[in-house]
């Protein structure tokens, strides 16, 4: 039997002083978490809050991820059944949106870890374990080491309680929302505002100083693309999303368009 307790690759790239690259899946396609594995991706989150996937899908998806060696992880909103439910298919973390006290966190972590970390519900047979052949015990520790839990700040009450909030054991990965910042702080879809950088970095200097791993989100179509990645190497960014796959696929096939509709006639 293949053994189905393997090292989280993005643990793994943490622990070796390095940085782990990968992005969101909105689609419900396996064939895009293969792609990001071919393209050399160490991890895909499959995006539950924002799409039109299911369990089922997830767990093709999480299939496709692990077929090429990704960690696979699945950002959905705090609800303690669906958090189970994505680990024992086999993912390998979670991202939770939308946190605001310590006491989410200590419902997620409740969720996702074993005793004595957490109170998660053990089921005799889950596909992680190989439907039950590794015993109890060894899958309860590996779980427990393995899996990563991390958490989005997304507004300004969280901010105001992040100290408390990373005091819970068990959370991993901060990272920070954009998008929902802007839209607290009074600038609807200004993701660049002022105002929204501070937060973010306000947010992302705490959970370093709690030592927590943060993971800022980029814009890979962006003509400063390289320059970010350099800079929040230089901030101690260890995890970097790319962002999400269908902005992505979007911005390639604009391009291939502009590329036709400006194409000259060859003499």
């Amino acid at each position: 039997m293949k053994n189905r307790m393997e090292r989280n690759r993005v643990k793994e790239t943490i622990e070796r002083g390095e940085v782990s690259f990968g992005f969101y899946v909105a689609t419900p396609s396996p064939t895009i978490v293969e792609l990001a594995g071919v393209a050399g991706m160490e991890w895909v989150r499959i995006d539950w809050a924002h799409s039109a996937v299911d369990l089922p899908m997830i767990e093709n998806m999480i299939r496709a991820a692990e077929s090429y060696n990704m960690a696979p992880f699945v950002r959905l909103n705090l609800d303690q059944q669906k958090i189970s439910s994505v680990l024992e298919l086999g993912a390998l973390g979670i991202i939770v949106p939308d946190i605001e006290t310590a006491d989410d966190a200590r419902k997620i972590v409740n969720a996702a870890k074993f005793s004595p970390v957490g109170d998660r519900g053990m089921f005799s047979a889950p596909r992680k374990s190989g439907y039950g052949a590794v015993d109890g015990a060894s899958f309860k520790k590996w779980t427990n080491e393995e899996v990563m839990v991390g958490i989005q700040i997304e507004n300004v009450e969280a901010i105001d309680q992040l100290e408390d909030i990373l005091d819970v054991e068990g959370v991993d990965i901060v990272l920070s929302g954009r998008g929902d910042l802007a839209n607290a702080l009074g600038v609807p879809g200004q993701r660049n505002h002022p105002d929204v950088l501070r937060a973010e970095e306000e947010i992302f200097h705490i959970a370093r100083k709690k030592g927590k791993v943060i993971s800022p989100q980029l814009d890979p179509t962006a003509a400063d693309f390289q320059t970010k990645i350099m800079d929040w190497k230089g901030k101690g960014a260890q995890v970097i999303s790319f962002g999400h796959d269908l902005p992505i696929i979007k911005h390639a096939l604009e391009q291939i368009v502009q590329r036709a509709a400006t194409a000259e006639e060859v003499h």
